[in-house]
């Protein structure tokens, strides 16, 4: 079962910077007990927020990598604004569902 085998799961997207060239932003999902038993349950809609209390034991949503890209460098902010999913999940989903 992938509930029981998962360690951790890494997904990456490039930003553009101001001025050329392309920024990192992860987004890091890290198998504890908590994240396992909700896949299990199949209650995924609840993994993002277990991401964003998560900070700890070092996971990471998308909006929060990118949210802290634009506090260490204030010009990054429109490049990046694209991606934010507005606090409603992952935005690549909500493009996918319609």
């Amino acid at each position: 079962m992938l509930s029981e085998s998962l360690e951790a799961v890494v997904a990456q997207t490039l930003a553009k910077k101001v001025g050329g060239g392309r920024i990192a932003a992860q987004e890091i999902l890290i198998g504890v007990p908590a994240v396992r038993n909700l896949i299990r349950e199949q209650k995924l809609h609840q993994i993002p927020g277990m991401m964003q209390t998560g900070k700890a034991v070092g996971m990471c949503t998308l909006d929060m990598a990118l949210q802290e890209l634009v506090k260490k460098n204030p010009d990054r902010q429109e490049p990046c604004r694209s991606r934010f999913s507005g606090g409603r999940g992952d935005s690549r989903h909500r493009r996918a569902r319609g």
